[in-house]
């Protein structure tokens, strides 16, 4: 049996507590009836109550809840990243259906509306000066999000993926009613609005592509040409 070192002991906290714990309960029946109870009695729409209480009727505990807020994402993280691992080692079949029943149930509107918010939140920033300490935080986070996310795709290459994703997001973009068509609208105004961005974001990004499929539409543009003209002689 391992021998757990004193700094291990140490730096143990709450969730290792809570899996010691969890443990020894789930193996009793009870318990795990309990938890099923609990479980099927959240109520989502209070959640909104909630945090509403925790930001303006005590200061010092809204504080305090915000400086554990990076604690806590990091616990997320960690239990999705092993969630995921674990999902990915399930039988095809078996997977399809479980995110089908979690996805049946999940709350579009409410995500949307978060997204949204957040999104806007990030835009209201200034992050023009690169020496403010939020835009090193946030370009050291990408880095190594970027790392860990692409080791985590395994096999299959980014370029695959995008294929497919641009694929799927071009057929999404054709719907009307689609959040896709409406943020491509606002994205095109927006632009129109910032002709520096496309000039210096846009362009360079575009160009590497826009150029072969140019190349390629006026080559078949000449070959029908060409049969054309052999055709009427």
């Amino acid at each position: 049996m391992k021998t757990e070192t004193r700094t291990e002991i140490e730096t143990k906290g709450v969730v290792d507590a809570l899996d010691r714990i969890l443990r020894e309960l789930i193996r009793t029946p009870k318990f795990k009836e309990t938890i099923i109870t609990l479980l099927n009695a959240v109520d989502p729409p209070a959640a909104r109550g909630l945090v509403r209480t925790i930001f303006w009727q005590d200061p010092g505990l809204l504080m305090s809840v915000l400086g554990t807020l990076p604690a806590l994402a990091n616990t997320a993280f960690q239990a999705l990243a092993e969630i995921a691992a674990q999902m990915n080692s399930m039988p095809n079949p078996l997977l399809k259906d479980l995110l089908y029943r979690i996805a049946e149930g999940l709350d579009g509107a409410s995500l949307g509306e978060a997204v949204g918010g957040l999104v806007r939140m990030g835009l209201s920033l200034d992050l023009s000066d690169e020496e403010s300490g939020l835009r090193r935080s946030l370009s050291s986070f990408r880095k190594d999000f970027s790392s860990s996310f692409s080791s985590a795709l395994g096999e299959v290459s980014m370029e695959e993926r995008l294929n497919a994703w641009m694929a799927a997001t071009a057929k999404r973009a054709q719907d009307k009613d689609s959040s896709t068509y409406a943020f491509i609208q606002a994205a095109r105004a927006a632009m129109k609005e910032n002709p520096d961005f496309v000039k210096y974001v846009m362009k360079p990004l575009l160009e590497p592509s826009v150029k072969p499929a140019a190349k390629k539409a006026a080559a078949k543009s000449g070959g029908r040409a060409q049969s054309s003209a052999k055709k009427e002689e």
